[in-house]
């Protein structure tokens, strides 16, 4: 496709978009393009006045510590005022001052009159312009409350009005109303401005088209009474706001001149969008103008970049082209090309087809998270993606694996009655380091969805296999177990953080302690450990050994809550793991290096016994959480007479105390038939 590109044709006959920076004569024969705002400020027609702004003297008021906002009390300037006006003209006398526009209040008419008789300055030479006054102090008006004063006005953006007066913002427009109407007035004089402290707080932001951040900071620099400074003005571009807008119309109004005197206008084009994409590495760091030298070192260029498939002749195309013609090669190192989202038949959506998803329900219905983590999980990133919602609930369902898994934790955390450490707990970090070097090395090449497929497995294997074998232990406050899974968790929340930001955080702030970075998103990623293959290796063996066994139980009708004598199985295991599977399946004893698996299903009165007591376990448990009972939360049991034989001598956790007799409150299935209970809970 780049050897056989055509010409780009950069400019577009629209009013919208960035405007071509190029002037040129009515005749076309001279022509110009401008490079930055100074050069802009360089060439454009100016009116050739010098300007120099100055505050009144010290007045009564400014003695007495009051703000004045409207004149009324006519403040005169004290002794001290007119001695420093006096001083000021003569520091300005070698200056060739012209003219003199001052503000109607009384302390600054009474200086410009002074500045001008020791000026020379005749009176028809000295106006006054309302839009230089005071600014309106609202509430603040009339008192000695300064402080008060800063206080809000530091606290508040620059548009933010003073109670019951005027915001910086409205001040600083009449200002510019006023500057640049001075400026197309007059020609080739030396104006003197007499104003106020705002005047010297609003003009510099004026004269450089600040927006309303740089504008605040400007409001620092008020001059003291009777101080003076050259404001060093050019028309800029600007909008309402007399901030610096280069778009249109503004930039319209611009008129340069050539290098041989003649007037120059912009040509009515702007640039192709698609330029300016392609010019963002250098226009995000304002290049060359700032950040020049992060640019030419790190900054360029990206490590990657991520688009659909579309943007090949799009901003792919557009960066290299951008980035050849500024003489620094290709922008970007790797590529990510993603596929287009189908409809779930793999036709292209279309509102007219009917056949849409619109994004926000989609995200009510499943999720942002979900969303993402099946994109990155379904196909790799440049397959189109059939919107299916059989393959985004698999998405759901692993992320739901992950929330139950986290809120589990949450319910038995604080456990900890000691407990060692077992093979379950070595696998389950062996599995998390296995999974963080798969992760790393995946994203590294930046293969996502290997990366999201290695992350999900991890998540299947925690809940469907981690937390359902340590259950138990967990809810004694088994503090092996216990820590074994809050590692778990914030392992997995910082591998799923790249890829699903809000179900990571959440996740991450249940297990975070104290010393761990504040956010999911602020953490290290993870150094793989050690990875034990073969026990990986063997704890697979183990689990399809238990599903086989469990699907044989199945073919015979046989509940997994009734104990059988013994598994024979081929090939060994190790014994822990061999005890793991004994418990998982429900047998006596496993027999090794059998030729075929074997399950011993006959069934003896006391393997019967057992086999109701567990059955009986499951439904008082369903009683327990049926009552909104806690786990810690002990009962009295009755259970029907019929049953005494059976339950004589056994411990039921989380019951103080059995009796025999007639109760029909809940039921269990035994294999004498249906039996009675009923619980009540143990006040004590």
């Amino acid at each position: 496709w780049l050897a056989n590109a055509k010409d780009w044709a950069i400019s577009r006959e629209r009013y919208w978009g960035t405007p071509l920076p190029v002037w040129q004569t009515e005749d076309g024969t001279e022509r110009v393009v401008v490079g930055s705002v100074e050069e802009l400020k360089e060439r454009t027609k100016k009116s050739g006045n010098r300007y120099f702004v100055m505050r009144h003297g010290q007045a009564e008021s400014n003695a007495q510590n009051l703000f004045d906002s409207s004149d009324d009390g006519k403040y005169p300037l004290t002794e001290v005022g007119r001695k420093e006006v006096l001083a000021r003209a003569q520091a300005l006398k070698g200056e060739g001052i012209t003219r003199i526009i001052s503000s109607p209040f009384t302390r600054a008419r009474e200086t410009a009159e002074l500045m001008a008789g020791e000026l020379g300055i005749s009176a028809e030479l000295v106006a006054v312009d309302d839009r230089l006054r005071e600014l309106d102090f609202g509430a603040f008006a009339g008192m000695g409350t300064k402080d008060a004063y800063m206080a809000f006005r530091d606290a508040h953006a620059y548009d933010h009005p003073l109670p019951e007066g005027e915001s910086y913002q409205e001040a600083k427009r009449r200002f510019g109303r006023a500057l640049y109407e001075i400026d197309r007035t007059y020609g080739d004089e030396v104006l003197l401005i007499v104003t106020h402290g705002l005047g010297s707080e609003v003009l510099p932001a004026i004269a450089e088209g600040a927006d309303r951040a740089r504008s605040k900071e400007l409001m620092h620099a008020c001059l003291p009474t009777g101080g003076a400074y050259e404001l060093s003005f050019v028309p800029l571009p600007h909008n309402d706001d007399y901030e610096l807008d280069l778009h249109r119309p503004y930039i319209d109004d611009v008129v340069l001149l050539s290098d041989s005197g003649k007037e120059m206008k912009r040509v009515k084009e702007v640039m192709d969008v698609w330029f300016d994409s392609g010019a963002m590495p250098f226009a995000q760091d304002h290049y060359p103008f700032e950040n020049k030298a992060w640019l030419d070192s790190k900054g360029f260029p990206a490590d990657y970049i991520c688009e659909a498939i579309d943007q090949t002749r799009g901003w792919f195309y557009t960066l290299l082209a951008v980035g050849v013609l500024m003489g620094k090669g290709h922008a970007y190192k790797n590529v990510i090309c993603l596929g287009h989202i189908l409809d779930e038949t793999g036709i292209k959506m279309s509102k007219s087809k009917g056949n849409i998803v619109e994004p926000m329900g989609a995200m009510d219905r499943y999720s942002a998270d979900t969303l993402r983590l099946w994109m990155y999980s379904v196909n790799q990133p440049g397959d189109s993606k059939n919107f299916d919602d059989t393959t985004v609930k698999e998405s759901a369902r692993v992320l739901s694996w992950f929330e139950n898994s986290v809120k589990f934790y949450e319910l038995f955390r604080d456990g900890d009655k000691g407990g060692k450490e077992q093979v379950i707990d070595v696998w389950m970090r062996t599995r998390v380091s296995e999974t963080i070097a798969k992760a790393t090395e995946a994203l590294d090449a930046y293969d996502l969805y290997t990366a999201a497929r290695a992350i999900s497995g991890l998540i299947e294997d925690l809940s469907q296999w981690y937390v359902r074998r340590v259950r138990d232990r967990v809810r004694e406050g088994d503090s092996a177990a216990i820590t074994t899974l809050s590692d778990t968790i914030q392992a997995i929340s910082v591998l799923l953080a790249p890829f699903t930001p809000f179900i990571a955080e959440w996740a991450y702030q249940i297990v975070r302690e104290s010393n761990d970075a504040e956010s999911v998103h602020l953490a290290d990623w993870y150094e793989a450990g050690t990875v034990d293959a073969a026990l990986i290796e063997n704890m697979a063996s183990t689990r399809v050994l238990a599903s086989e066994a469990l699907r044989m139980r199945q073919a015979k009708g046989i509940k997994v809550r009734q104990p059988l004598a013994s598994l024979s199985i081929p090939g060994t295991l190790p014994k822990e793991l061999k005890e793991l599977l004994m418990e998982e399946v429900n047998v006596k004893a496993i027999h090794e290096k059998a030729e075929v698996m074997e399950l011993a299903t006959e069934l003896t009165p006391e393997l019967v016994r057992e086999g109701d007591i567990r059955e009986f376990m499951r439904a008082l448990a369903d009683a327990r959480k049926e009552k909104g009972l806690e786990p810690r939360d002990k009962v009295f049991l009755t259970l029907e007479k019929t049953t005494e034989e059976v339950f004589t001598g056994v411990e039921l956790g989380g019951v103080s105390e059995i009796t025999f007799a007639d109760a029909s409150e809940y039921s269990a299935e035994l294999s004498t038939g249906k039996i009675g209970f009923s619980l009540r809970l143990d006040a004590s």
